[in-house]
């Protein structure tokens, strides 16, 4: 004989709308307001007031202004021992009658000024040249004073140009060299006056040609004068250090321009 233990379960009923309380129920209804305005202030915003700084009762003259009130409450009174706040300290030294030591106006107080409440800042960050094109490259605009764009001619870089060659690596590095205005006087041969080839230890005379070292040497034992302008050298030759960081420089863009000719050919 098998034995079974049956326990008592406990019976649910499930509960009808209609034996629910009424008064229990929720119920939500609308109603319009009859008026063909619309929704938010009146004015449409045009007088919203600025509210992105901090609330005007938690500001820096709204705590002046009740350090203030509490001084005027306890000019002449003993101390009572009650904590007002850290800003609210009894002061037995009154501040000088100045509009800086007194006033509660936001313009002479010190601390952060509190913000205009009806002004609006509108900023546009303006990448645009705007400048008459015309007018830089020519000179001469046909409007005149009534052209809209800037007549400006100065050859200053942009803000993006001078970055771009900063990431570049190419800020700051152009030659002094370049920027110069050389005079027919300053322009150096590359070949010598004498031999007619490349110069081979350059030197130059006071009257500043330019030959090579030992055809200034050979000519000195014949004439102690220059041999293209006929002055007097007096022996002296000096190294023309110009000329050789010139021809330095022209050799090595000679060879990149090798090289990269050599690069192209298949």
């Amino acid at each position: 004989q098998t034995r079974r233990s049956a326990k008592e379960r406990p019976t649910y009923t499930l509960s009808s709308s209609d034996e629910e309380d009424p008064s229990k129920e929720i119920g939500v209804t609308y109603k319009s307001t009859r008026s063909a305005k619309p929704v938010g202030p009146e004015d449409m915003g045009a007088t919203a007031v600025y509210e992105l700084d901090t609330e005007k009762d938690k500001d820096a003259q709204a705590i002046f202004e009740r350090s203030q009130k509490i001084q005027e409450e306890l000019r002449g009174k003993e101390d009572d021992k009650i904590y007002r706040g850290i800003n609210n300290y009894q002061k037995y030294v009154k501040p000088k009658d100045t509009s800086m030591g007194n006033a509660s106006s936001g313009m002479v107080r010190k601390g952060p000024i509190r913000a205009p409440e009806h002004l609006r800042a509108t900023v546009r960050w303006d990448y645009q040249p705007d400048i008459c094109k015309d007018y830089k490259e020519t000179g001469f605009c046909g409007f005149g004073d009534s052209c809209k764009f800037l007549h400006d001619r100065s050859d200053y870089k942009h803000g993006w140009q001078i970055e771009r060659e900063l990431d570049e690596g190419r800020y700051g590095v152009n030659e002094e060299e370049n920027y110069e205005v050389s005079s027919d006087e300053e322009d150096m041969p590359f070949k010598c006056f004498i031999c007619r080839s490349s110069f081979k230890n350059p030197v130059v005379t006071k009257c500043r040609h330019y030959f090579c070292e030992s055809c200034a040497l050979q000519h000195y034992r014949k004439s102690q004068r220059c041999y293209v302008c006929d002055k007097q050298t007096n022996g002296v030759f000096n190294p023309a250090k110009e000329l050789m960081a010139k021809l330095e420089k022209h050799k090595g863009e000679e060879e990149e321009s090798d090289h990269s000719d050599h690069a192209d050919d298949p």
